[in-house]
């Protein structure tokens, strides 16, 4: 994890300019949604903000071939959906999330909420914050019925912003500890504009529009604390390296309640340069931090992760009032492969997730793919 504290300088910089452009572009804000665009413009305008608030570091090239960084930070966008698995709209449908990491020494205010659990650690060395906002769309199998269907999962859109401490425990020898902890807060239900979003996109696209939204789940704000360490080991094989990430994670909420385990198997080059991709939870614990180097590298990764749900509100439904529900399966486990490829400033991820089947009733289980770039300014 010292790529927490030192970035290679790059073939490839990027101008705060170039990517402004490239983060619109990515996220469809030119794209017509047809009735969505009020949420389109109510979107652009967060992102912009967002993006126009940053600013690029300034650096020197240093006699070490490193840079002389005054502040780091990474932007990082995530796009997940059924369509890059070729497996139809339904269940999980579909999540973007966009997020900000800045190292250094976090909000006073998010410093003092880690302070209150024990189980979060820092070597006192490499800290920061994430912020990040998002939404998921969820859909069941059968998308042409306008009645609700009894034995399908409910429709479900959900927004959602979050704030995270991460650090790094310890360093030794080839293993780096390090955790993270994470604050949420979002709106499940039609506030969350997941119809909008979808109906609108399939509109502009000229397809069919799902009918059963009138069936979604109710409007409910959402908490949510997680709890996430890992164990990045890494082996070096000359110019080749391989290494292995085993993670715990534990979830509290009123949308998700869960404990996960599982591992990421990596083989490629540089893989001190980063964790792993980020991935919209549930999920792996990726980082959009990575270090920036002089030479393109890149690797190949698969991971398992196993959960045991004590809720999920796209399953379970509303929390508080009479809703659309399922009978969730109590264990759920996740199954990644994918590739990164890194160049300069750049990070670029593409994977395949296989998710075994969440409720009683559900046909096949979830394939959905993701992608992700990731920007270090």
């Amino acid at each position: 994890m010292a790529l927490l504290s030192t970035c290679f300088r790059t073939t490839t910089i990027l101008t705060s300019q170039n990517l402004k452009h490239c983060m619109k572009k990515l996220l469809f804000l030119e794209v017509p949604y047809g009735r969505s665009d009020r949420h389109s413009q109510w979107t652009s305008r967060i992102i912009l903000c967002l993006v126009i608030h940053t600013n690029s570091a300034q650096a020197e090239k240093g006699s070490d071939g490193t840079m002389d960084v005054e502040q780091d930070e990474y932007w990082s966008i995530q796009l997940e959906n059924d369509f890059f698995a070729r497996s139809g709209d339904r269940y999980y449908t579909h999540g973007t999330e966009v997020s900000r990491t800045v190292l250094g020494e976090p909000p006073q205010w998010l410093e003092d909420m880690a302070t209150l659990f024990p189980a979060f650690e820092s070597d006192g060395v490499i800290n920061g914050a994430n912020y990040a906002i998002g939404q998921k769309i969820f859909t069941p199998d059968n998308t042409e019925a306008t009645e609700l269907t009894v034995n399908d999962r409910p429709y479900a859109g959900y927004s959602y912003f979050s704030a995270a401490m991460l650090s790094r425990v310890s360093s030794q020898d080839s293993v780096d500890t390090g955790n993270l902890l994470e604050f949420t807060l979002g709106i499940v239900g039609p506030s969350a504009l997941g119809e909008k979003v979808q109906t609108g996109y399939h509109d502009s696209i000229g397809i069919d529009r799902p009918n059963g939204w009138d069936n979604q789940l109710h409007d409910e704000l959402g908490f949510g604390l997680s709890y996430a360490r890992f164990w990045r080991h890494i082996k070096s094989s000359g110019s080749v390296d391989y290494g292995m990430t085993p993670h715990v994670n534990l979830v509290l909420g009123n949308i998700y309640t869960y404990a996960a385990t599982g591992v990421m198997f990596r083989f490629g080059t540089h893989l001190n340069n980063d964790l792993s991709p980020p991935n919209i939870r549930p999920g792996f614990p990726g980082l959009s931090l990575f270090r920036p180097s002089r030479e393109s590298n890149g690797y190949l990764f698969a991971g398992i992760e196993g959960r045991a749900v004590a809720r999920n509100i796209f399953l379970d439904g509303n929390t508080f009032r009479d809703s659309h529900s399922v009978d969730k399966k109590p264990l759920v486990g996740d199954f990644q492969f994918g590739f990164v490829f890194q160049t300069g400033r750049m990070r670029f991820s593409i994977s395949n997730m296989i998710r075994t089947k969440e409720f009683e009733g559900q046909k096949d289980k979830m394939n959905f793919g993701a992608m992700n770039i990731s920007f270090a300014l």
